[in-house]
C-alpha cells in the first residue's frame, strides 16, 4: 500500500479522491493485514437530531476531508508524520439506512467493529451525536467483559435523555447509553464543556443519579486550565482498558465554530480545544468520534479547519506518548 496519494504533501483540495489528507481509500474489510493503525470513517447521518438543533451534519464528513487537504500529514512541531506513524487509511462513509437510526447505527457499528478487530483506531466523524451510541458500543464488545471502559463526552450539552419521543437512540442519549454499557462504571463517565440553555432539568438530574462525572465550562474558567482537565481526564483513564471519546464540535466557542448544529458561546477557545485534544492524545486513544459538524453554517471553513486541527494533534500526541517511533 503507498504511504498516501499524495507523495509530494502538496495539498490536492481541487483534483483526485477526496480522502482524510489524500490518505488510501482502504474499506474496512481490507483493512486486515494493511497496517493501518488509525482509520476514519464517515457517518453521513443526521437522521436522529432528537433535539432543537440545526439539521445540516451529514455534510460534517466530507468538510472534513476538504479541510484536512489544507494540511500536510508531517507536523515540525512534533517532528511526526501521521502516515509513517499510523499508516493512516480513509475507510469512506458508513453505509445507512435512511430514515431508520436504529438500523444505522447496526450498520456504522459493524464498520467501527471491523476496523477495531484489524487493530487500528477508528476516528468517526459525523453525523448527529448519535454516532457514539454505536461507537462506544463496538469498543464496549471489542474490549470484552473482562475489560473495563471509560467514556469521555466532550460537549455543550449533557445528553443524557433517557428516551425523546418513544426513541433511546438520539442525539442526546450519549451519557445515558454508555452507561448502560456492562463494563462501563459511571465513576469513569465525564462531560467536559456543558453550559447554556441547551440543556434540561431531567438530563441534569439523570447525571446527578447516575454519579456521572460533569466539569461545567463554568468549573473550568473558575480553575487552573491544565489542573482541573487532568483532574477530568484521570477520572475517565482511572483503571480501565480504553476510553472512548465523543468530540462534538459545540464544545467549542461559536465565535471560533460556529459551523455545528448546536452552536453555544463561551465554550472552549481555538487554542484550549487544541490543547485538550493534546492532553487526551497524550493517554492514548482507543476510539474517537468527532460529530455536529455543519459546514453549511460556515462558508469560510474555519470551523472543520479547526476540528481537524484538534483530531490531528490528539494523533500527534498519541504517536509521540504511545507509539514506539
Amino acid at each position: 500500500m503507498t504511504a498516501h496519494i499524495r507523495p509530494t504533501n502538496f495539498a490536492a483540495i481541487t483534483s483526485g479522491i477526496l480522502s482524510v489528507l489524500g490518505a488510501p481509500h482502504v474499506p474496512p474489510s481490507q483493512l486486515e493485514g494493511s497496517g493501518a493503525k488509525a482509520a476514519f470513517l464517515g457517518f453521513p447521518f443526521d437522521g436522529a437530531n432528537a433535539a432543537i438543533e440545526r439539521p445540516g451534519s451529514a455534510n460534517g464528513p466530507r468538510g472534513l476531508r476538504i479541510a484536512s487537504n489544507m494540511c500536510f500529514p508531517w507536523s515540525f512541531e512534533w517532528d511526526i508524520d501521521l502516515f509513517e506513524a499510523f499508516g493512516l487509511v480513509d475507510c469512506g462513509d458508513s453505509p445507512l439506512a435512511i430514515g431508520n437510526a436504529v438500523r444505522t447505527h447496526e450498520l456504522v457499528q459493524h464498520e467501527i467493529d471491523t476496523i477495531l478487530a484489524a487493530g487500528a483506531i477508528p476516528i468517526t466523524v459525523g453525523g448527529d451525536h448519535s454516532v457514539c451510541v454505536p461507537g462506544a458500543r463496538a469498543l464496549s464488545e471489542h474490549l470484552g467483559p473482562d475489560k473495563k471502559m471509560g467514556y469521555l463526552h466532550l460537549d455543550a450539552h449533557l445528553d443524557a435523555g433517557e428516551e425523546i419521543g418513544g426513541e433511546f437512540q438520539t442525539n442526546c442519549s450519549g451519557l445515558v447509553r454508555a452507561g448502560d454499557l456492562p463494563n462501563v462504571d459511571h465513576k469513569n463517565i465525564v462531560a467536559i464543556g456543558a453550559r447554556g440553555t441547551i440543556n434540561v432539568p431531567d438530563w441534569w438530574t439523570a447525571v446527578r443519579n447516575r454519579n456521572i462525572a460533569v466539569y461545567t465550562m463554568r468549573d473550568i474558567r473558575n480553575n487552573d486550565f491544565e489542573t482541573i482537565l487532568n483532574e477530568a481526564l484521570d477520572r475517565a483513564w482511572d483503571g480501565v482498558d480504553g476510553v472512548y471519546v465523543s468530540f462534538d464540535t459545540d464544545v467549542i466557542d461559536s465565535a471560533y465554530a460556529p459551523g455545528t448544529t448546536g452552536p453555544e458561546p463561551a465554550g472552549f477557545t481555538g487554542p484550549e480545544i487544541i490543547r485538550l485534544g493534546q492532553m487526551i492524545g497524550e493517554r492514548g486513544l482507543s476510539a474517537v468520534d468527532n460529530c455536529e459538524l455543519a459546514p453549511i453554517y460556515d462558508p469560510s471553513g474555519i470551523t472543520a479547519r479547526l476540528v481537524w486541527e484538534v483530531l490531528s494533534q490528539m494523533l500527534y500526541a498519541h504517536a509521540k506518548y504511545n507509539l514506539p517511533i
